[in-house]
């Protein structure tokens, strides 16, 4: 137990070494200059915001804004983050200089990991891959052409909301909410994989994707010096990799069931 007590105290004095020696460099070698916000303590500071959700952030940030301005630093994570409340600064930073905030920073690890090394929509480098990313999206789910060639998914989809809600009969207290989730999620996976899947199917897509989903700020302390972390929190990255591993083993063979299928269709016009 003693030596387990020294190696704690040894990592923690470590990862403590490199926000302390930030403290006491000069300005001049610090990084760039960042719009005001509350003190925050190297390690500690960092570690308070995280328990923090997005609902019970809003309220900080107003009265932040309300106290330091309309752009606001806050230490969330290892890297800082800045809020912009005036519509004037947002339209400077995204419309007049859209370029310069087009790309995304580099994922934190756990996020790396989620997104297969930032090769999705939400946080890909802008370049190459993003492009091609975001014109799937526009021209295969949200032109209009599209979207009016689901109109038989939709009917599919409500038929199956309704015959749910029947189901619950009439005199039974109806959580409508999981009806609808699992009527939507329905409709999701069909524009995804291209087929309508069994009900089993269905629901094992949903519980990893439900299951991450409400883990991730659980996992957030593992983007935290994740070379101390995995000794730390072992067992916690040993979950997350489960998690992983899951969603995986469900996702994975109905993308190769859609590639075999398109390739199937392409194949007779290869010579």
């Amino acid at each position: 137990m003693a030596l387990w007590f020294v190696i704690v105290i040894t990592l923690c004095l470590a990862a403590l070494i490199k926000p302390l020696l930030g403290l006491l460099s000069s300005p001049s070698s610090a990084g760039p200059k960042l719009p005001p916000g509350p003190l925050t303590f190297p390690l500690i500071g960092n570690l308070l915001w995280l328990r923090k959700s997005f609902t019970e952030l809003e309220p900080i940030l107003r009265s932040l804004h309300s106290k330091h301005g309309p752009m606001v630093t806050l230490h969330i994570g290892p890297r800082p983050t800045v809020f912009v409340s005036s519509r004037s600064l947002a339209h400077q930073a995204l419309v007049q200089n859209g370029a310069a905030f087009a790309d995304r920073p580099p994922a934190l690890l756990t996020s790396k990991i989620l997104s297969c090394d930032q090769h999705n929509i939400n946080s890909a480098f802008y370049g190459p891959t993003w492009r091609v990313l975001r014109r799937n999206l526009t021209a295969e789910i949200l032109h209009p052409a599209r979207v009016r060639s689901y109109s038989r998914a939709r009917r599919w989809v409500l038929d199956i909301l309704l015959d749910r809600l029947r189901a619950a009969g009439p005199k039974t207290a109806v959580r409508a909410v999981d009806h609808f989730q699992y009527a939507m999620f329905c409709l999701l996976v069909l524009m995804c994989f291209g087929d309508r899947l069994e009900e089993r199917q269905i629901r094992e897509v949903e519980e990893v994707q439900r299951g991450l989903l409400l883990s991730i700020r659980r996992f957030a302390v593992l983007n935290y010096y994740p070379r101390v972390g995995r000794i730390l929190f072992r067992r916690r990255w040993e979950e997350f990799h489960q998690l992983r591993r899951n969603q995986k083993n469900v996702l994975l063979p109905l993308i190769r069931a859609r590639s075999e299928a398109r390739l199937g269709f392409f194949m007779p016009f290869i010579y």
